[in-house]
């Protein structure tokens, strides 16, 4: 670089603001979707609860919308490193979940109840996203990735 403020101002971003670690796994995680035609969810809400010093359990709510559906779940931090994942449709219905985590772990898959809820247990930290399967196999709706 020739120009000296330049070369400091990317230094001092370097330093101040540097690119995640991970970058390149969650860029590679997110473009493997291989469900190009699926509604792309957007993050409307976030909330923590139970973070304080005397909590019991903490968790976080995460509410996600797209024009044919809603996606709430409730990330719980369990007390072996793990996390459960609750999870609500709106409007309800006994669709296909899935799960998506970066390889090894991979996929997991559950059918909500006819209510919509929806359970994943034991989930490992790190990224995931949804994938929720119309009830004729179209209609899908996607959240984007998010760290659990």
């Amino acid at each position: 670089m020739d120009d000296p403020v330049d070369a400091d101002i990317l230094r001092r971003i370097a330093r101040l603001d540097p690119a995640p670690p991970d970058l390149d796994e969650r860029v590679l995680f997110a473009i493997e979707l291989d469900q190009a035609d699926a509604e792309v969810a957007r993050l409307t809400a976030t909330a923590y609860a139970g973070s304080g010093a005397r909590a019991a359990e903490r968790t976080r709510t995460i509410t996600f919308e797209a024009d044919s559906r809603t996606v709430m779940i409730t990330v719980v931090e369990r007390s072996d490193n793990l996390v459960r994942i609750d999870g609500w449709l709106a409007p309800g219905g006994a669709l296909r979940v899935e799960l998506r985590l970066p390889e090894p772990t991979g996929s997991r898959t559950v059918v909500a109840d006819p209510a919509g809820r929806f359970v994943f247990d034991e989930v490992p930290h790190g990224l995931a996203q949804l994938l929720v399967e119309g009830a004729d196999g179209t209609g899908r709706v996607v959240t984007p990735s998010l760290v659990l």
